[in-house]
């Protein structure tokens, strides 16, 4: 029993994430954890975005580090595993080690995944809604896992958008190098203050380059996206600049950027660039602040069911008549519905996606649905082909739906999965699961999540799940509005957006 095997995962969600800061071989750390099977001993994930050293630059970093000071032996053996998990919770990319720890000391590989695949190439895999999710395995022990300790950890970076006018007036008669600076506060309690300069270069032939400085005053607060448009006199916005640096190996510096108009270029149009002598820039910014929040989420201790057989079976025949017991070991209704949707005992109906087709009972799908029940009971082509077109659904969608109508139950569901059966649950009028997977989203929505919540919302005419999103965002507002998925949200409906600020604002009130 000495060696019998007992593990710890740890289950580590880093959400914003493209907008870590980090140099090359700084890490970001995550909140420290422990177990009984790890014997007092403390122990941390240190991920460097932008790689540990000189020679790996363009790679991810992962390492497990002792904590510097713990209870626990000097020496510990142990084994591990890191992954980096896709959002349905499937391992992505994965490596195993053995290593003795000694108190402060780490490993991990140098090189464990390209940027590029992460942030460009495999994005929407790695980083869906820009949350990475990475996992540790830890281990002592071999055969049988008799002890198994799960712990779910976060941390949040912090973003913050603010958007303002740099207005120079006298343009025509500035001279090179000449600074304008105005200063701009935000209205989130920590306070952001960013100074805006505008000036020109000499240039050959007196083009003079126009360029930007944008300075947050605190250190820790890095600019790390920027648009620039220029208004002119009509109100119409003209992009003269951008600028995106979370995708950088080496993270350049994007405070002082150039306008892509020169100034000659301006003082040509100057009856539509120079209203009043006055040009006028509107700077659209996103900032990252640095971690925001980071928590042990949740831990749990589970007994393998191999173990809890050792513990309390050892082969002894107790009371042969304990009915609870016998009771337990019946199949319910539910399982065994259930099992003849595996087996597809006496089918007949299919429900077709445009890739494959899943045959079902057309009594259980009319007592689940009042949708499916007026097709198989009214004048309807279904009745008659014995077939009900899905083609907006996809197949792993159709597949948890005709599972949760024969057995009341979900398997892994995640956020996306979440998104569209509550789709197909509204089209189909299952209540039940519109409720679940409304009660999920709502449970799990973050600032990234949240405009992707709120148009569903919208779309599905759902009253109450509007009003969950606005508490959120009333709870929330500086993340939510500063996050890339309100500003595409701000460009794609506006409508919406406007009468949503709207609706929260009367609350405040």
């Amino acid at each position: 029993m000495n060696n019998e095997k007992k593990e710890c995962t740890i289950t580590w969600f880093i959400e914003n994430y493209s907008y870590c800061w980090h140099e090359n071989g700084v890490a970001l750390i995550s909140p420290e954890f422990t177990a009984d099977c790890l014997k007092d001993t403390s122990w941390f994930l240190r991920i460097y975005p932008r790689g540990c050293g000189d020679g790996n630059k363009s790679f991810i970093s992962l390492g497990l580090h002792r904590s510097t000071s713990d209870d626990g032996p000097e020496e510990f053996p142990i084994k591990y595993e890191m992954s980096f998990l896709s959002a349905d919770g499937s391992t992505l990319r994965s490596k195993e080690w053995g290593a003795t720890f000694t108190r402060g000391e780490g490993y991990g590989p140098l090189q464990i995944i390209r940027m590029d695949d992460i942030l460009l190439r495999k994005k929407a895999d790695y980083i869906p809604q820009d949350n990475l999710s990475v996992r540790c395995k830890l281990w002592t022990g071999e055969g049988d896992v008799q002890q198994i300790k799960q712990i779910v950890a976060r941390t949040r970076i912090g973003i913050e958008g603010i958007s303002f006018l740099h207005v120079t007036e006298n343009f025509s008669s500035l001279v090179p190098n000449q600074k304008k600076t105005n200063q701009i506060r935000s209205a989130s309690k920590k306070g952001l203050v960013v100074s805006s300069s505008l000036y020109f270069t000499d240039g050959s032939c007196c083009e003079g380059k126009i360029m930007i400085e944008i300075t947050p005053t605190a250190a820790k607060q890095i600019l790390s996206k920027c648009k620039l448009s220029l208004i002119d006199g009509s109100g119409k916005e003209i992009e003269c600049g951008k600028a995106d640096n979370r995708f950088d190996a080496t993270r350049k510096d994007i405070q002082k950027l150039p306008l892509s108009l020169t100034r000659q270029a301006v003082l040509n149009r100057k009856s539509e660039y120079l209203p009043d002598d006055k040009l006028t820039l509107l700077c659209t910014c996103t900032f990252s602040t640095g971690v925001e929040y980071e928590k042990i989420e949740s831990t749990v201790n589970t007994i393998p069911i191999v173990a809890s057989n050792q513990i309390n079976g050892n082969g002894q025949n107790k009371d042969i008549f304990n009915t609870t017991e016998k009771l337990s070991a019946c199949s319910s209704a539910l399982d065994d519905l259930k099992e003849i949707y595996s087996d597809q005992f006496f089918t007949d109906v299919e429900l077709k996606t445009k890739t494959k087709s899943f045959p079902a009972h057309k009594i259980l799908l009319c007592a689940r649905s009042p949708v499916f029940k007026a097709m198989m009971t009214n004048d309807m082509k279904e009745k008659k082909s014995n077939s009900i077109q899905v083609d907006d659904l996809e197949d792993d969608i159709v597949q948890q739906l005709l599972l949760f109508l024969y057995s009341d139950s979900l398997e892994n569901l995640q956020w996306q999965s979440a998104i569209k059966l509550y789709y197909a649950a509204d089209k189909y009028a299952v209540e039940k699961l519109k409720m679940i997977c409304s009660a999920f989203l709502v449970d799990n929505v973050t600032p990234s999540f949240v405009s992707e919540l709120l148009l569903l919302a919208d779309a599905h005419n759902d009253s109450n799940l509007k009003i969950a999103v606005e508490d959120f965002i009333l709870q929330h507002e500086k993340q939510v509005y500063g996050s890339d998925e309100w500003e595409s949200l701000i460009e794609t409906n506006p409508k919406l957006v406007s009468k949503t600020m709207l609706l929260i604002h009367k609350r405040k009130i």
